[in-house]
């Protein structure tokens, strides 16, 4: 597994910068492509894979490749199929005079150079005014639609699910994320603002990167952050342009995301080559002062396998739920800051306010 790990990074770094990377006999395609796969960067990793290895001739791992380039071919015409679906709704958003944002996987793939390289399966839309009337359009597309979670409404339209947000965080937990969602909310209204075109736009960089950074530490706490998260994160790093580096911090700390933007910084220097140089200053130093330790097992998490997902509301699952908090509690206390029977009963209280 470790090998895998390892080479599965250094093929990223191929893809990211052409750096040299191991000989292939030294590892199972086959278990790389696996591993790529799960850690939702198979594309990006295949590419690395094709930059060193194109002219290599290996009997024991071609057909390992020729299945891997079946799964890239596969998954740019899916994400061929999920842009056609978002310009559908552009153009339906934009007919009734509506305005919104993308959010997520799409609007995190405009930073990267080629953007089919960063995969995602379905479309996330924003608006701080619109819920309502964009719920109405998207129902009248859509073959299945649901409320199940609070924070958006669920449709499916041509396979592809839309999430159609009518909160950015979790916002039951109004002492923790309520100011969060303000911010969010007001800085999404301004983007809209300065667009001149109606249906859906992309949001601002100070919004996507303030978002992608709650998103993951949310990601991280109830579920498993992957290596595309951090892939995410060296490309925004990079890529940021209209972006005053001291307001950015002072948002992080003011919100305490800094344990883990340090953390995503930290992880994407040791093994996938971000050149601290493109870092500001706050951020490098929460980065360069992380305990090697908690890194490590900050990294091991990624890769774990005991990771169990949840997709009901029922008594059952939520005591499931508490169980896998109270084995991970050192996410809660290192990365949000608070002690663990404090985050529990404050999610308690928040869902009973809420109903």
């Amino acid at each position: 597994m470790d090998k895998s790990r390892d080479f599965l990074f250094s093929l990223i770094k191929c893809s990211l910068s052409g750096r040299h990377i191991p000989d292939l006999d030294d590892f199972h395609l086959e278990d790389v492509m696996n591993l790529s796969i799960q850690q939702g960067v198979s594309t990006l990793a295949f590419d690395g894979y094709q930059k060193v290895y194109d002219k290599v001739h290996n009997s024991r791992s071609n057909g390992a490749k020729i299945q891997w380039i079946g799964l890239c071919v596969q998954a740019e015409s899916t994400m061929s199929h999920i842009l056609e679906v978002q310009k559908l709704i552009s153009c339906k958003l934009g007919n009734d005079g509506i305005k919104a944002l993308v959010l997520k996987g799409s609007a995190l793939s405009r930073y990267y150079p080629t953007p089919t390289y960063r995969q995602f399966g379905d479309i996330d839309i924003y608006s701080p005014t619109e819920f309502e009337k964009i719920d109405e359009i998207l129902k009248g597309l859509a073959t299945e639609y649901d409320l199940e979670c609070y924070r958006h409404s669920q449709c499916q339209i041509q396979c592809v699910t839309i999430e159609n947000h009518i909160y950015l965080t979790d916002a039951r937990w109004k002492k923790k994320w309520g100011d969060l969602e303000s911010k969010l909310s007001n800085m999404a209204a301004q983007d809209l603002q300065r667009q001149n075109k109606l249906g859906l736009s992309y949001p601002g960089d100070l919004f996507t990167i303030l978002f992608f950074i709650y998103h993951a530490l949310a990601h991280f706490v109830y579920e498993q952050l992957t290596v595309r998260f951090l892939v995410d994160w060296y490309f925004l790093i990079n890529n940021r342009k209209d972006v005053d580096d001291a307001m950015l911090e002072a948002e992080i700390e003011k919100y305490g995301l800094m344990p883990i933007t340090g953390a995503l910084t930290a992880l994407c220097i040791k093994r996938i080559g971000l050149n601290e140089t493109v870092v500001s200053e706050g951020i490098l130093q929460a980065a360069k002062t992380m305990d090697s330790s908690l890194l490590n097992r900050f990294e091991d998490d990624m890769f774990s396998t005991d990771h169990e997902g949840f997709t009901s509301s029922s008594l059952k699952d939520r005591i499931a739920r508490i169980l896998t908090f109270y084995q991970n509690r050192w996410k809660i206390v290192e990365f949000m800051g608070i002690p663990f029977y404090r985050f529990i009963l404050s999610k308690v209280s928040a869902i009973i306010k809420w109903r």
